[in-house]
């Protein structure tokens, strides 16, 4: 995905706050590297981050990393550990791996399968797909190379240590039912960090920024509000 993908919510959040919308990552998908790319975009003064499915990984990790720069993180739509395991809640790995082997075999097909999945569950999934498919067709799509080194990292990184040392204040958006992320993952989020702001948003499928774009605002605006009132 790319930074156009937020559309008329990034419009709305904008006129609350200074936003900046990372328009190009590096071709090194690599945790480090990107966040690394977020970091020199940004003046030196204290931000929080908002990140939306994978780029709440690179969120989670800036944050942890530069803990004196972040005031606040936002997770939306996400997991901190993609693949599900006996402990914890995700992707099937016999699912994931077969969508990798589509993606190497036919990149483009299997994207547009992609933006098809994360309208699952939405209402008029069908005017929200052509609403996607529309942002994304914006610029050019990934490399494969990227595309498979954005795989891998959803793979192997677990951020849930991070998550759990957060010491600023963290808050998780995710839906009712979405296709990529269980709600599951939720309750999950806060037992590793009790202090986690949870919200659920439903109907709104792995796109409630696109779905529900005022609800997702007044989240964020709430959020950011109180945790400021917090500090003084």
């Amino acid at each position: 995905m790319h930074s156009e993908m937020w559309g008329p919510f990034a419009q709305q959040l904008a006129s609350h706050y200074t936003l900046t919308c990372v328009a190009q990552l590096p071709a090194e998908a690599t945790l480090e590297a990107m966040g690394e790319r977020i970091l020199h975009s940004l003046d030196d003064e204290p931000f929080y981050l908002l990140g939306w499915s994978l780029g709440a990984s690179v969120a989670l990790h800036l944050a942890a990393r530069y803990p004196s720069r972040v005031e606040g993180v936002i997770l939306m739509a996400s997991n901190p550990c993609f693949l599900a395991n006996e402990q914890w809640p995700g992707m099937d790995a016999a699912t994931f791996h077969a969508f990798c082997a589509q993606i190497a075999q036919n990149a483009p097909v299997t994207l547009q399968r992609f933006l098809a999945l994360q309208c699952q569950g939405i209402e008029k999934n069908r005017e929200v797909l052509e609403t996607v498919k529309a942002r994304f067709a914006l610029t050019d799509g990934p490399s494969l190379t990227a595309l498979m080194e954005g795989l891998a990292l959803l793979e192997k990184r677990d951020m849930r240590e991070a998550l759990a040392g957060m010491t600023c204040p963290v808050a998780a958006i995710l839906s009712c039912d979405d296709a990529l992320i269980p709600a599951a993952v939720g309750e999950a989020m806060k037992r590793l960090q009790p202090a986690l702001q949870l919200h659920f948003i439903e109907q709104a499928g792995h796109l409630p920024f696109i779905v529900q774009p005022q609800a997702c605002v007044n989240l964020l605006c709430d959020f950011i509000d109180a945790t400021r009132k917090s500090e003084n």
